[in-house]
């Protein structure tokens, strides 16, 4: 009896520190994500296209690193959802569409608030 109530909790203890160790981790990438995107976002609004090119390949960059954990983490379809948007924001500036670029960010956005969403550590998520 004493050896099965020893292995629940260790195993308990470990799968609390994974659960955690992995909310850190995509709480960390999408507020870095965010503060990327609102650099972009003030760079178009100034109309510093080059500025705002070079924070998405930073963005682009950033999530490509971060990629392996994220796969593990997140929904692939989310992931997919996220590059296209960067991507989509990037054409847009270089054909110099700025409402196609407000479209792609914002859609970056919100799926970025979807992962977080979905992984943050609720009771709802549970089930």
């Amino acid at each position: 009896m004493r050896r099965t109530i020893l292995i629940t909790l260790t195993t308990l203890l470990i799968s609390l520190a994974l659960c955690t160790m992995s909310h850190i981790r995509v709480t960390r990438v999408v507020k870095h994500a965010r503060h990327l995107r609102t650099e972009a976002i003030e760079a178009i609004d100034v109309d510093d296209a080059q500025r705002a090119e070079t924070v998405l390949v930073e963005l682009a960059g950033f999530l490509d690193e971060e990629q392996g954990w994220l796969e593990v983490l997140c929904e692939h379809d989310d992931l997919h959802e996220i590059k296209a948007a960067i991507i989509d924001a990037q054409a847009s500036i270089e054909f110099g569409i700025t409402d196609d670029f407000y479209q792609a960010i914002y859609r970056f956005g919100e799926s970025l608030e979807h992962i977080a969403d979905v992984e943050s550590v609720r009771l709802t998520n549970f089930y």
